[in-house]
């Protein structure tokens, strides 16, 4: 980073990073806390597979209405109302005292952070060009196994000393707190920013456009120029694919390394937040690797590289992770897996702003859907196969969906600037 040029964009990143901490506390509490629950309600794996399920189906209802939204009155404000609004229903989560309550209450918990991925990207799209897009991606998504990471042994702790119930009563009042860090310091647009220098927002703009630098050119594209290209599609039934293993480890490695492996409460939220440490380096680390790559061999070529050989090395070492002769083994293998897994998603991310930077809130929003879709069906989709076939069984899935994600996105998508249809 040139100084002369400043920073005030990568401190809006960090701002964003926060978010997505927020984010996946507030989601993810409900994994170390379901043994808990399970055992509270007599829930059997398939019934807790559909209340983790539950949240990504309101979550995939709003991911698309919040990158148009987002890309029309700005990024900001929808967050803001997502925030207030999934934090009430976080605070109300302990109050669903039968199966069908708390499916709703999840429900409507998943709605209101659904809007937040896709606001993000439309605000990130804004403030750094597209030679950084992989980075500023990555870096925001480091704010996921941080999140993870401190959720675990703090949830575990409180329940250990109060409650399940108190866990999410703790957690409802950390959104409210974002809000209040954003209304100070962040901004919707870079010529918003009271004090960002002429230099960097010269900087910023200069580097969004396509390779011949014409920055209006996308706004020109309809929704039918989007939505008719076919790499904007089956990227997204790549990323999916992703998305089917990651939202697996996120909701059910508490319970594996519980349930599965033996391991006692303390012990199994250690071995769970490693994973999310390992991709607390990866995220970054991906980003980097794709505008790297991106600059010595296209958009096209570099931002796929580190997501295929991600894709399939996290699948590998997962099949190895669940064969580990002891949990420790396991732990190591499939925290491997889970940081080759996360080494993707700066590359993923990237994408979107470069088929259409004007428009890459939308994108996001339908490529967010389908990596929700996988939300949806992991959870339950583990929970059915777990109380049918065992935990291995589970795992083995998993690692075949990233793998053959891995195959989509190298054969069948494009990484390049969307194009008006001639009429």
């Amino acid at each position: 980073m040139k100084p002369k040029i400043g920073n005030k964009r990568w401190l809006i990143i960090g701002l964003f990073l926060l978010c997505y901490l927020v984010l996946y506390m507030d989601r993810s509490n409900i994994s170390i806390s379901g043994p808990a629950m399970m055992k509270e309600f007599d829930w059997s794996a398939t019934q807790f597979g559909l209340v983790l399920t539950s949240f990504f189906i309101g979550y995939a209802c709003t991911m698309i209405m919040g990158g148009w939204l987002a890309d029309r009155f700005g990024g900001g404000k929808v967050i803001i109302f997502g925030a207030l609004w999934w934090s009430i229903f976080v605070f109300l989560t302990p109050f669903g005292t039968s199966l069908g309550l708390m499916v709703i209450i999840r429900i409507l918990m998943g709605m209101g952070e659904g809007v937040a991925l896709p606001a993000i990207s439309s605000m990130v799209a804004r403030w750094v060009p597209k030679r950084e897009a992989g980075l500023a991606q990555g870096l925001c998504l480091v704010g996921v196994p941080l999140g993870i990471t401190l959720t675990m042994p703090l949830a575990a702790r409180i329940i250990e000393y109060h409650s399940w119930q108190m866990v999410f009563w703790t957690f409802a009042f950390i959104a409210p707190v974002w809000i209040l860090i954003w209304l100070k310091f962040g901004k919707e647009k870079p010529e918003d920013h009271p004090s960002i220098s002429k230099e960097e927002l010269a900087y910023i703009k200069s580097g969004q456009g396509g390779k011949e630098e014409m920055p209006d050119q996308s706004l020109d594209l309809t929704p039918k120029d989007i939505f008719t290209t076919r790499s904007v599609w089956t990227g997204a039934l790549s990323f999916f694919c992703t998305n089917y293993l990651f939202y697996l480890f996120m909701t059910w490695l508490p319970t594996y390394f519980m349930r599965g492996l033996g391991l006692q409460l303390g012990q199994s939220a250690l071995f769970a937040m490693m994973p999310y440490i390992v991709a607390v380096f990866t995220y970054p680390i991906g980003g980097y690797l794709a505008d790297k790559a991106a600059g010595k061999f296209g958009d096209n070529i570099g931002r796929k590289i580190f997501p295929v050989i991600g894709m399939v090395s996290a699948g590998v070492l997962l099949i190895l992770g669940s064969q580990a002769a002891n949990a420790f083994n396991a732990m190591v293998l499939i925290s491997a897996s889970n940081g080759l897994l996360c080494l993707t998603m700066g590359g993923y991310y990237s994408m979107p702003m470069v088929f259409s930077r004007k428009n890459a809130g939308k994108i996001t929003g339908l490529w967010s859907t389908f990596a929700t879709i996988g939300g949806v069906t992991a959870p339950l989709l583990t929970g059915v196969i777990v109380d049918a076939y065992g935990y291995n069984f589970a795992l083995y899935l998993g690692a075949l969906i990233s793998i053959v994600g891995s195959l989509i996105l190298l054969l069948f998508v494009r990484v390049k600037e969307i194009t008006p249809k001639c009429v």
